[in-house]
């Protein structure tokens, strides 16, 4: 039970896949579908949600750069109020003699 090869005509058997002879493929080529391309005047989805990743990108940047200021800025508020409380007494203590020779100058004037 044998066939022949459609190339060089030798005699192959019936379930061969390539011959042994010229090594040409024996089943034949299968077909791709042919791939539909959309006209230029349409918008694909898929292009539509690109050009919206891309235009999302600067946004998720300038975002980020936001939070980023304001972590910074909390940072140093915490900051300032950890030495503002560790030296609070100290701190009220100058406050208020500023505030009563600066109203003893005001009354003596």
């Amino acid at each position: 039970m044998s066939t022949t090869c459609p190339n060089c005509n030798h005699s192959v058997r019936k379930d061969a896949r390539y011959c042994g002879y010229c090594g040409a493929d024996l089943n034949p080529p299968v077909m791709p579908p042919p791939v539909i391309v959309p006209a230029r005047a349409e918008k694909s989805p898929a292009s539509q949600n690109l050009k919206t990743q891309i235009a999302a990108k600067p946004k998720r940047f300038q975002t980020s750069q936001v939070v980023t200021m304001v972590a910074i800025f909390l940072l140093f508020l915490v900051v300032i109020l950890a030495i503002v409380c560790r030296y609070w007494s100290d701190i009220s203590q100058e406050l208020m003699q500023l505030l009563f020779t600066a109203y003893l100058r005001l009354v003596t004037l």
